[in-house]
């Protein structure tokens, strides 16, 4: 793997990773339920806005 895997994969499971956390912290003052809306919008929606962006730039889409 190159140069590009760690570009990419390091940033990306450093915030992911810090996300998660967060989100934990906030299912523990809150509900569980609320660490979920919070994980989807913090964790899935950017992964699948990323996912439509290379999509796109492929020209896939």
């Amino acid at each position: 793997m190159g140069s590009g895997f760690s570009f990419i994969f390091i940033p990306l499971f450093f915030y992911v990773t810090l996300a998660v956390l967060l989100c934990v912290k906030i299912a523990e003052k809150n509900s569980w339920k609320m660490g979920l809306v919070f994980a989807t919008a913090l964790i899935f929606l950017p992964a699948g806005v990323l996912t439509i962006a290379s999509m796109y730039e492929a020209g896939a889409l």
